[in-house]
């Protein structure tokens, strides 16, 4: 689908997360867990252009489009700078929805893996499970932050928690670690997968994030034994943290 996005609002969300709200096109429909391709044209691109892809980070029950992204000063790009100045009312080109990293149409056991914000397909997904009333699916998020203070999801998970007996959610923090913080520090490893999710080979395993994470955490998965056909990969251009 080609046509246009109109810009309605931005919204910080926590330390350097934003989420940027459009208007749902009439015809525009989508799967939480799909991605879109935006446009702006610009007098100065830099050298990757006047495109970028974001997953979206709304669920199709509610009524705006949603992405959720960092923006990092000075680091950005022109993109993300003109991205960050749109002003109510004016519009972004849009191509899409697409992508295949959507919710099993069956109750099959999940294990989504993120990190930092590369968790945006599963705020998409459990908002759309939690307005659905679909409280029994068995999902185990592990997310990998820098920072607590990097985490988008927070009160989401906690309507999550409050109505989803079979929904757990791991943080996995790398950085900045607090002083009473009794989770688990640094990356997510194999050793840290295998204890914290002791049915792991029965799970279809969801990875989203930046791509060096993702590329890894693939080879990290075979070595406890998951069958390649369970893991399903979703990549972040240009978002290079570890987690």
């Amino acid at each position: 689908m080609n046509s246009n996005l109109e810009f309605i609002e931005k919204k910080a969300i926590c330390a350097d997360i934003w989420q940027l709200h459009f208007k749902k096109p009439a015809s525009f429909d989508y799967v939480s867990g799909q991605y879109i391709e935006m446009t702006i044209a610009s007098t100065h691109p830099d050298e990757r252009g006047i495109k970028r892809w974001f997953t979206l980070s709304s669920s199709p029950t509610q009524p705006d489009i949603i992405i959720t992204t960092r923006l990092v000063s000075p680091k950005h790009s022109v993109f993300k700078e003109d991205l960050f100045k749109l002003s109510s009312g004016e519009n972004v080109g849009l191509e899409g929805p697409d992508g295949k990293f959507v919710l099993p149409a069956n109750d099959q056991k999940l294990l989504w893996i993120a990190g930092g914000i590369g968790v945006t397909p599963y705020i998409s997904q459990l908002q759309y499970l939690l307005d659905n009333k679909q409280f029994e699916r068995d999902i185990v998020l592990v997310l990998g932050l820098r920072s607590l203070d990097e985490d988008p999801c927070v009160e989401l998970v906690k309507k999550c928690l409050l109505v989803m007996p079979k929904f757990k959610i791991i943080r996995v923090i790398s950085e900045n670690i607090p002083a009473n913080w009794t989770g688990p520090t640094g990356y997510i490893t194999q050793e840290l997968l295998t204890d914290s999710v002791e049915d792991i080979l029965d799970r279809q395993v969801y990875v989203s994030g930046p791509e060096p994470m993702v590329d890894a955490m693939k080879d990290t998965l075979l070595k406890t034994g998951l069958a390649e056909t369970h893991i399903h990969q979703d990549w972040f251009a240009g978002y290079k943290d570890k987690y």
